[in-house]
């Protein structure tokens, strides 16, 4: 793998079209061209050679617009992507502000991140909640306005046992009734909906 040291963001952004694969700049930051992932490189070689060589950032260039962001978020120490057509005096800022311990990302990745962390939290909270798949689905029934007979229909199960079950929820979320459960239910309604899928 050749590495080319650039003393300034100006040399590299003007010359990106011609870069070798991995560049490393003297502000320990290794700049990697994203045509270079999992074909010349991946994660676990990339933290290998930024651990031995003492880099301190990770930053990925000339990255496709529809690139799956997505597994990018788990390299380690990244900070910084740009899309292949960002222009120069954008890129010597993201870089500028990377070495001052910014992250530099698009917005559209970002926003992407953030929902898949978010996704993931109200997954995590409402399974730290610990209800169970049949307690999900009695929730998700008593939130959609059905009544303790018709949840019993519709689960093939004893009016009683779903009073049991509403007892074991309302602990599980810590209320004291119907209209709080309910009240949960609308603040949680996408994280149900997922669990009871």
């Amino acid at each position: 793998m050749d590495f080319l040291f650039n003393k300034n963001a100006a040399d590299f952004v003007s010359s990106a079209s011609t870069l070798p694969y991995c560049i490393a700049n003297d502000d320990k930051t290794l700049l990697l061209n994203y045509d270079s992932l999992d074909t010349l490189t991946n994660r676990d070689l990339i933290s290998e050679f930024m651990k031995s060589h003492g880099f301190h950032h990770l930053v990925i260039f000339n990255m496709p617009d529809r690139a799956d962001v997505l597994p990018l978020k788990d390299w380690p120490k990244l900070k910084g992507l740009f899309f292949k057509n960002t222009k120069t005096d954008i890129f010597e800022q993201g870089l500028q502000e990377i070495k001052k311990g910014a992250l530099w990302f698009p917005r559209t990745v970002s926003d992407k991140w953030m929902r898949v962390m978010l996704e993931t939290e109200q997954k995590n909270q409402i399974q730290s909640s610990n209800l169970t798949y049949k307690e999900s689905k009695v929730l998700h029934l008593l939130s959609s306005g059905a009544t303790c007979p018709q949840i019993a229909d519709a689960l093939f199960i004893s009016e009683a046992t779903v009073r049991v079950h509403l007892h074991k929820i309302y602990q599980k979320i810590n209320v004291k009734n119907k209209q709080k459960a309910l009240q949960w239910c609308e603040r949680n309604i996408d994280k149900l909906n997922k669990l009871t899928g």
